[in-house]
């Protein structure tokens, strides 16, 4: 039955519709990629330059190696619930900008106070105009 001609042309036609259907994903930050330790915090912070948009800071500076990104989200937040909440979206928006990046940089991404109330798109906008400033 595998070597059927008509079960080959059907697998090939469910292949080929599938693959039509398929988006390109955003190039995705492998786990290798994010800032982790607070040695790794504390390194960053001591060289380093800080963007502020409306919705998060940025403390950046360029190290040779591969680009990096950490999250801090501080308790002023909310609950753990709010805080995971926010770490999800900001992982969005960075893999969302992923390709905008410059090699050889590390960030750490802060949310202010607000940043729950506001909608994904004024966030993904925002991290936009802060790459700019930033001259990325």
């Amino acid at each position: 039955m595998a070597s059927d001609p008509e079960c080959h042309q059907m697998v090939e036609k469910k292949y080929l519709t599938i693959e039509g259907k398929k988006e390109e994903k955003p190039c995705l930050p492998s786990k290798l990629n994010i800032l982790k330790k607070r040695s790794d915090f504390l390194n960053l912070r001591k060289n380093c330059l800080s963007v502020k948009g409306s919705s998060v800071i940025i403390n950046f500076s360029k190290k040779k190696g591969n680009t990096r990104f950490g999250i801090t989200v501080s308790k002023k937040i909310g609950n753990a619930v709010k805080r995971n909440y926010v770490k999800r979206v900001i992982r969005a928006v960075v893999r969302n900008n992923w390709k905008k990046l410059e090699k050889d940089i590390e960030l750490e991404i802060i949310p202010k106070k607000g940043f729950i109330d506001l909608d994904f798109k004024f966030i993904n906008d925002d991290f936009n105009n802060i790459l700019k400033k930033m001259n990325l």
